[in-house]
């Protein structure tokens, strides 16, 4: 199972935090850094593959998870 975290870099937990998970991602083994485009795609893959599946693809649903009307 993989989780997303959204850390704000201007709190001051998110400043401890952020060059924690840095040197982590410098291993390669399951912290990965991504950019918010990165995990909007990641969103719009998983809600059209699910789609797939389903065979019904749910449009106002995919149109909201990415804010367009």
């Amino acid at each position: 199972m993989k989780h997303l975290f959204e850390i704000d870099d201007r709190s001051k937990t998110g400043k401890h935090l952020l060059p924690l998970l840095k040197e982590l991602s410098k291993s390669g083994e399951g912290v990965n850094p991504l950019s918010t485009e990165d995990a909007e795609d990641n969103l719009l893959l998983r809600l059209m593959t699910e789609a797939a599946k389903s065979g019904i693809a749910p449009r106002k649903r995919v149109l909201a998870k990415l804010d367009i009307k």
